[in-house]
This record gives structure tokens, C-alpha cells and sequence, in this order.
């Protein structure tokens, strides 16, 4: 059998009364409610209309094949809120291993039930003997149900691309998660359970008295204010440190709040909103905890830099974008929302076109990894983000350096704000260099100025640094940086005012008047004829394996390969290459291959094979959308719009061009 989670959020705003055995009553709700379940399509794999005899073979108790059914019922609910099944999860040799189906009632979720059914369940498998546990598929859209599966301490221990199909978002993919039921405390017997006072009697007095002298009223905090609640043994004096100590709390404590098992202490952010609730902690004994989380007072949201590990970690499981968490509120508490930020940036998400982290203290990288190390390492790859504003965020001179190696790969960016951080004139040269050295980059706009602890200028090194590189720079129109040296100041002035003449005249456009009316045809194949005139370094990277392996396999094959073509060449090399970095690997490359060869002599095959030769004058690429304009020999301006990826063939004199010696300027 399979296990998949429904959707569970995470608010709290009822309480778990009970989960008990189901009875024969309970049959008709428990297919009721599965059927509604599998309806919707989105967490469990039946598509269309079930019979009872299939739901019931999943759902209800089978003493014969070891199946259990619990039920849960919740205050404020009426009926059942809640189901989940226990079952070996094979026979044989892997009987030690449980499985388990999770369902909540629509009406029910976002109160936490279904994070109290994991939990219940691990206890009840514990209970049975089950070392380990099996949820052998949690839709990975179903970020809900990832989430209480995690924080019930499952992990994800592998993920099935594309094998469910969703109602909604065609197909997605599925996580198999699995615990260890090692360290698990096991369910209270039915003799232990009728001996422990019920939840309603409040605190008892075994041997000595346990209880939270902090909340014994309701204990009133907000979101996000840190949380320590430390619990006291009467006639032992303060605090509790008893060998072979373990806690349990019940229902489940607010998003952002754990227990300590062998202190019992109870600390934490909580990051949602709740009602006053009542929860029990048992140490042989219980005690009462009263708790309210009030939304913070808009005096109190203050920009402290606080982190949610629970949802940081959660984030770091995300690898698509379409399963990104729900975006944090940035009022309360802004690391969990620039974390979010940076794994946009990391996982290059097309609607991140501009990243604002202006006046945000961004934390060393020494205490924090995941917010500026990893956003200059996602800016190597990203291809969206256009506008990137880091003005008064704590940059160190470490993150400069790793901006500076991004900038030479970096195509994409156009507007870099690096003003009053923490730069020094070694960093800053880093950055020009890095800039002038990558001929494709798109950089408009720059700002280096007002460096703390730093001076009005940056030393000659540095200005002859961001001379050289405005010199050669033909798109920066601004530059934010105070220029001592008379010499680079002129020059740098000078490459400013022909860059914003250049600025102008590309805003005019082409006159469209004057072109002739194209011919449009199929597209088959296209020949790059004539070498181009940068040399092969500037396109294939000197010293990278995989731009190495591309390069030899053009020279061998005389044509750009396809992905899988590619993935073959690397596995027979011995070094395999992930379809993740083939695809834009050859993109790219194939991207400024016909950016080079524009005015170039081209053949180009339409689909039925007739060949054209003329100049290639223009192309474009959207959405897998190609355009390929040529100039055939004749003055006739031919447009060929394929439907699908053209192949790309060379001639003998691209090849040796792509060899690295100097070629004629015809093909072959």
C-alpha cells in the first residue's frame, strides 16, 4: 500500500478532543469522507469515481491483514474531523516497517489535526513493534502536507519526478518520506492511560508536583517574540534535571514553539496566531500550560532579524518554484522573508525581476549562509533578475569578491546598487575587472560610492581599474564612483557620455520602413559557413569540463548536440552531466554561437530540405518560439519559423575556427 497526506496548514484554532479506535458507526463517515478526499484530485491517486469496496480496503479495519483505523474528533466539529490507517508496509522480510493514510475533513484543516495523526500514529506503530515508518507518496505540491509530515519528523528520503498527475497542475512530483520509529515513545497502554488523570482535572500531585509557573494563567506573547518557558518540580527546588527524563505534550504546540523531551522546556518563535488553548506535558504526571499568541502590536514590529528554522528548513526541501511557501510577512520579522527572497533568486524564479534589499541588514556570513552567500551564488546562474539593490545591507568584502565572480558569468543583471556597505578598494577592483573581463554582460547601472570606513576615493588601483573597465564597457550610462586621478576621471566621463549617445540611438530602433517583406518559410537545418570573429574562449570557457565537452563534441560531429546526445558524450567519458546543466549549457552556447555569427554567411534547410545561402541577420528565441531572418543572395529577406528546436550544423572552417587556429573567412 501507498501512504499520501492530505492537506493540513497550520493555524490553530480548535483542539484535538480525542483519537480512538474506530467502531462500526463510523464506517459510513470514513468512506464519506475518503470519497471527498479522492475526488478532489490533488493528494491521492484515484482519478474518477471509487467504489466503497476500494475505499474500504484502504479505510476501514482489517483484523486479517493487520489494518487499524483511528478516527479523530475535534472540539468545534461535529462528526469525524480526522482518519488515518496503520498497516505493515510489505510482508515478509519488511513486515518491521509501518504504513500509514492520512485524511482530514476540508472543514477541519488548518488546525493542526494532521500533524496529531502522525503524531499519534508513530506512537501506535511504536506501541506495535514497527521499527520504522513508510510514507511511500506525499505530493510534492501539497506543501501543507509536506510541511506537517516534516515537523513530525519525517524526512524526505528521495523525490519521484513527474509521477502524479494533479487535478489542477497536470503532472508533479512525489516525495517517499520515512522515519525511524527509534527513539519514539510508545502508546500508554489502556491501564496507564485509566490510571493518568484526564485532561480536565488539571495538574496532579505524584510524589513531586509538575508545573509552569510562567503559564499557569494564559501566558499572552506575539508573533515571532522568543519564547522560554522552563517547567518546575515542587520539592525538587527549580528546574528540572531528572536521568532518563522524557516529556509529552498534547495537542501539539503552536507553529514555532517544541518541547524539550529531556528538560522539558519550552521554547521558540511562534509565527501564527492563536487562540488561548489548553495543553497538557506529562512527566508520569500533567500539567496545565495556558497560552496566547497575540498578532503583534504595529509599535512592536520591529526589524529584528529572526530566523524560523522550522520554516527555513522546510524552504530548503522546495526545488521548484511552483512549491515555494507562502511568502512571510516582512513587517514582523525580515530574515524568514529574505531567506524566501534568496531561494527565489537561487531557484530563478521568472517573476523575480527586481530584489530590493535596501536598508535590511543582511547578517554575516559566519552566522547566517543562507541569506548573502547564497544570493551571490544564485546570481551565477540567474537569469531574471534584472534590478539588484543592496544599498546599506551589510555586504562584506567576502560577498563582493563572490558577487565579482557571478558578474562574469552573469548576462542578465542591469542595475547594481552596492552603495554604503562594507566594501574596500580591493573589492571594488574585483568588481571592475570582473565586469570588463565579461563581454556579454548587460550592466547599465552601477553604484560603488559611500563605503564605510572607507575614504571619499578608492585608491589608483581601483580607478584604474574602473577606467579600464568603462574604456571597454559600451551599456553602463551610470556609475556611482568618486574618481580622484584626472586621468581616469576624463576617461570615465568621456566613456559615459558615449555610452548614453549609444543608449539613445538604440532606443530609436531599427526603421522598419526600410526592410523588405520577408518570406516566411519551415526551418530545418542551419549551417554556420563563415567562422565568426571573437575567438573561441570568449564562448566556450577556458578550463570548464563541461564547456570542454561541448566544444570537442561540436569538433568531432560538426554539429550542436541535443541534450541527450550530450548526457551520452559525458557518460562515455566516465563524467556523467544531470540534464539540469546540459539543457542551459547548451542554450547558452548556442545562444551566443548565432549571436557572434549574425552577419555571417549562413545555409539554411527549410523541412523539405531546400537549402538557402545569403546572411544571417537576425534571431530570436522566446518560450521555444524561434525567428531566424536571412538575406539570401538574391536581396530577398527570407523569415524561417520553426516549430521546434533547428539543428545547428558548422563547416570545416568553423570547426577549425572552433579548433582555436585562424581559419579563412569562407566554409565549406
Amino acid at each position: 500500500p501507498a501512504c499520501w497526506c492530505p492537506v493540513v496548514a497550520t493555524p490553530f484554532v480548535m483542539a484535538c478532543r480525542t483519537i480512538r479506535p474506530a467502531e462500526q458507526r463510523d464506517v459510513s463517515a470514513i468512506l464519506a469522507l475518503a470519497a471527498a478526499v479522492a475526488e478532489a484530485g490533488d493528494a491521492f491517486p484515484w482519478e474518477g469515481s471509487v467504489s466503497r469496496e476500494e475505499l474500504g480496503r484502504h479505510w476501514l479495519p482489517d483484523p486479517e491483514h493487520l489494518v487499524e483505523t483511528y478516527v479523530c474528533e475535534a472540539d468545534g466539529f461535529n462528526g469525524i474531523s480526522g482518519v488515518y490507517s496503520l498497516r505493515p508496509n510489505a510482508g515478509g522480510r519488511c513486515s518491521h516497517i509501518a504504513c500509514a493514510l492520512y485524511m482530514v475533513a476540508p472543514a477541519a484543516r488548518g488546525c493542526g489535526l494532521g500533524k496529531a495523526l502522525c503524531a499519534h500514529s508513530l506512537r501506535q506503530a511504536k506501541q506495535r513493534g514497527y521499527s520504522g515508518m513508510l510514507l511511500n507518496m506525499v505530493v510534492a505540491t501539497n506543501v501543507a502536507a509536506v510541511r506537517a509530515c516534516s515537523s513530525s519528523g519525517f524526512r524526505v528520503a528521495s523525490t519521484l519526478p513527474r509521477v502524479f498527475r494533479h487535478a489542477q497542475r497536470g503532472l508533479v512530483d512525489a516525495h517517499v518520506m520515512f522515519h525511524s520509529l527509534e527513539n519514539v515513545e510508545p502508546a500508554r497502554t489502556p491501564s496507564s492511560a485509566s490510571s493518568s488523570p484526564s485532561a480536565s482535572t488539571g495538574p496532579v500531585e505524584v510524589g513531586p508536583g509538575l508545573s509552569y509557573p510562567q503559564a499557569t494563567e494564559v501566558l499572552t506573547m506575539a508573533v515571532g517574540e522568543e519564547a522560554r518557558i522552563h517547567p518546575k518540580l515542587h520539592g525538587r527546588g527549580g528546574g528540572v534535571e531528572i536521568l532518563g527524563a522524557s516529556f509529552a505534550v498534547h495537542p501539539s504546540l503552536p507553529l514555532g514553539l517544541s518541547l524539550d523531551r529531556t528538560s522539558g522546556a519550552i521554547t521558540g518563535c511562534p509565527t501564527f496566531s492563536s487562540q488561548a488553548t489548553k495543553y497538557h506535558i506529562a512527566l508520569s504526571l500533567e500539567a496545565e500550560v495556558n497560552l496566547q499568541v497575540d498578532e503583534a502590536s504595529p509599535s512592536n514590529a520591529a526589524v529584528a532579524l529572526q530566523i524560523n528554522e522550522d520554516f527555513a528548513t522546510c524552504l530548503e526541501t522546495v526545488t521548484n518554484v511552483a512549491d515555494l511557501l507562502p511568502e512571510p510577512a516582512m513587517t514582523r520579522s525580515y530574515g524568514d522573508w529574505m531567506i524566501w527572497m534568496v531561494h527565489r533568486a537561487w531557484l530563478n524564479d521568472p517573476a523575480l525581476v527586481e530584489l530590493n534589499f535596501n536598508n535590511m541588514h543582511m547578517p554575516p556570513a559566519h552566522i547566517e549562509e543562507r541569506i548573502a552567500p547564497k544570493l551571490m551564488q544564485a546570481m551565477q546562474t540567474n537569469t531574471h533578475i534584472e534590478v539588484l539593490s543592496l544599498s546599506n545591507s551589510n555586504v562584506q568584502k567576502p560577498q563582493a569578491t563572490e558577487l565579482a565572480q557571478a558578474l562574469l558569468r552573469n548576462t542578465t543583471l542591469r542595475c547594481l546598487n552596492l552603495e554604503c556597505n562594507w566594501l574596500d578598494s580591493i573589492s571594488v577592483r574585483e568588481l571592475a575587472l570582473a565586469i570588463r573581463a565579461n563581454r556579454k554582460s548587460r550592466i547599465e547601472q552601477i553604484r560603488f560610492s559611500h563605503q564605510k570606513q572607507m575614504g571619499q576615493f578608492f585608491g589608483r588601483p581601483t580607478e584604474e581599474a574602473v577606467g579600464l573597465m568603462m574604456e571597454r564597457n559600451e551599456t553602463i550610462v551610470k556609475l556611482g564612483f568618486e574618481c580622484d586621478d584626472a586621468h581616469w576621471r576624463n576617461l570615465i566621463d568621456r566613456a559615459l557620455l558615449r555610452n548614453n549617445d549609444y543608449w539613445r540611438r538604440r532606443q530609436l530602433g531599427p526603421n522598419v520602413e526600410e526592410l523588405p517583406p520577408a518570406e516566411e518559410k519551415s526551418l530545418g537545418n542551419l549551417l554556420l559557413k563563415q567562422p565568426p570573429q571573437v575567438l573561441p574562449s570568449d564562448i566556450f570557457l577556458e578550463g570548464d569540463v563541461h564547456h570542454s565537452l561541448l566544444r570537442g563534441y561540436m569538433l568531432q560531429n560538426r554539429k550542436l548536440p541535443t541534450t541527450s546526445q550530450l548526457q551520452n558524450c559525458a557518460r562515455n567519458t566516465g563524467r556523467p552531466l544531470p540534464y539540469a546543466k546540459a539543457a542551459p549549457l547548451i542554450r547558452e552556447c548556442r545562444s551566443e554561437l548565432l549571436r557572434a555569427s549574425v552577419g555571417s554567411e549562413v545555409v539554411v534547410a527549410d523541412a523539405f530540405g531546400m537549402e538557402s545561402a545569403g546572411t544571417l541577420r537576425s534571431w530570436s528565441e522566446t518560450n521555444d518560439s524561434w525567428s531566424v531572418d536571412i538575406w539570401v543572395d538574391s536581396g530577398k529577406r527570407v523569415a524561417f519559423r520553426p516549430r521546434t528546436e533547428p539543428s545547428i550544423s558548422v563547416s570545416k572552417a568553423f570547426t577549425e575556427w572552433l579548433r582555436g587556429s585562424s581559419a579563412p573567412a569562407g566554409g565549406g
